[in-house]
């Protein structure tokens, strides 16, 4: 009986399901930011001027919010010539590339027996040049996978929407970010700081989740 449209947040202890990797604790603190009832991108601008607003009223300057979307690294590996039962597996090496770097990943790649030209051509695409703005490398990302890309479209609507917020000169899109988990539907996000290892925080969209409870 939640009201058509819910924002909610909270900060509490969590614990993790999964076997915590090398620098993760089974429980730790974390603030949560969800909304819940709308398709339109107004919410994904939403949360990520929420997370620079309380970064800055922390004292953080030097961070960066990195965007993608499921659909568009979807594209990328179908442009690249990755088939459809391997977008799995692809993810899950694409997921490792600031641990282990792009020569890694290609042997992932090889490993999971992901076409090495497939390979060379969706890891082309992840190099973002320094100093490149949000809609320069949507317009670049355009010309590999067509201007009628859904993904695309909606990276397009959320950073118009952000220009005007705190989040606007921090964000940047990075083609290369996958997050692990399998239930992202559409955007997903990270927060960069300079020197810590891994991210600050991250999530995106899962249209699909809450409706398991229904």
């Amino acid at each position: 009986k939640l009201p058509k449209f819910f924002k909610r947040y909270q900060i509490q202890p969590v614990w993790r399901a999964e076997r915590p990797a090398r620098g993760r604790f089974r429980e730790f603190y974390q603030c949560d930011i969800d909304a819940i009832g709308s398709t339109a991108p107004v919410v994904e601008a939403d949360l990520l001027a929420a997370i620079s607003d309380v970064l800055i009223a922390l004292g953080f300057d030097d961070f960066s919010l990195r965007l993608n979307h499921r659909i568009v690294l979807s594209s990328l590996l179908n442009a690249a010539g990755v088939i459809a039962v391997q977008h799995g597996d692809a993810l899950v090496a694409i997921d490792k590339l600031d641990k282990i770097g792009v020569e890694g990943v290609a042997k992932e790649f090889a490993a999971r027996g992901i076409d090495p030209a497939a390979a060379e051509k969706c890891l082309a695409q992840f190099n973002v040049p320094a100093g490149e703005q949000p809609l320069e490398t949507l317009s670049r990302l355009e010309a590999v996978i067509g201007a009628d890309d859904l993904g695309l479209s909606n990276l397009r609507s959320i950073v118009t929407l952000t220009v005007s917020t705190s989040a606007g000169r921090r964000l940047r899109i990075d083609p290369s970010l996958a997050r692990g988990l399998s239930y992202y539907t559409g955007a997903i996000m990270e927060i960069g700081v300079p020197d810590l290892a891994g991210s600050m925080g991250g999530g995106g969209r899962y249209d699909n989740l809450v409706g398991m409870f229904s």
